[in-house]
């Protein structure tokens, strides 16, 4: 039975408290922080547990031959990566034989570069280091600074739509719709004044209205046909269109309708359909 969000956040904090008593005996960590949602009070059930730790800098060096011993000391894991990041850190991240999903970042005990986290909340401090490592709280999101690129990015998967069929490519074709969504529901959070680039994108629905939910809800069935392509990219387009000038024009950014007229031009041209 799926887990509520009280009793589902109640066992992410205790896995996030055995992770720190477990890292607390390697010698080789000297601070350990909960960050991200939990830390934040912002979680669900669903949330990962997010950790950053410092580690000695002759350890942080060779970090390289050692990053997944540590996980696995953390819980023993089915799946780990590390993620291509700057020098300075380690973006570690895994799920452990009971499906528990944690990152966790790593960074030398003396590097004091100054980083902006959505939150910390300290488990152990072996070195006094919390008094000279800046983790600060980042301040709020612009939620619009990437309207202009999502607009302008929809325009242009809408224009690709007679080169889809003009190669008969319906996986594309399909693979383009896919990204129309995801560019719709960026669209709907950002009039919520959310940013998916800056706030995370596995939580969708509970930051919509209803008016939201049913325009979701119009979308259509994407099918392997290309005439499904064809009838979905226009539908995107005729729900997407319409509140992207709305919202750029009620905060004062430039809506690029040259850009929208030519492809519309285009689409009648190329394929005798109109938006």
């Amino acid at each position: 039975m799926p887990a509520t969000d009280e009793s589902g956040v109640a066992r992410l904090l205790a896995f996030a408290e055995r992770a720190a008593d477990r890292l607390r005996a390697d010698e080789r960590v000297r601070a350990l922080w909960l960050t991200g949602s939990l830390a934040a009070g912002t979680a669900d059930a669903q949330s990962d547990v997010d950790l950053r730790a410092a580690v000695r800098v002759e350890e942080f060096a060779t970090i390289g031959k050692w990053w997944r011993a540590l996980l696995d000391a953390v819980a023993p894991t089915v799946w780990a990566r590390r993620w291509p990041s700057a020098p300075d850190e380690a973006v570690l991240s895994a799920i452990t034989l009971a499906y528990e999903r944690f990152d966790l970042v790593i960074q030398s005990a003396e590097d004091t570069r100054p980083r902006l986290l959505e939150a910390t909340r300290l488990l152990f401090d072996k070195d006094g280091l919390a008094e000279r490592l800046p983790l600060r709280a980042a301040p709020p999101p612009e939620p619009l600074a990437s309207l202009p690129f999502v607009v302008e990015e929809f325009i242009r998967l809408v224009g690709m739509l007679p080169m889809v069929v003009e190669r008969d490519d319906v996986p594309m074709g399909m693979e383009g719709q896919m990204g129309l969504h995801s560019l719709l529901i960026s669209l709907l959070l950002m009039e919520r004044g959310i940013d998916r680039a800056t706030s995370g994108k596995r939580h969708v629905v509970a930051h919509l209205d209803d008016e939201q939910r049913a325009v979701l809800a119009q979308v259509p069935t994407l099918a392997p046909t290309m005439d499904s392509i064809i009838q979905g990219r226009l539908a995107y387009a005729r729900l997407f269109l319409p509140r992207a000038q709305r919202l750029m024009q009620a905060h004062g950014l430039s809506y690029p309708a040259a850009f929208e007229a030519a492809t519309r031009r285009y689409l009648l041209e190329t394929l005798g359909v109109a938006l």
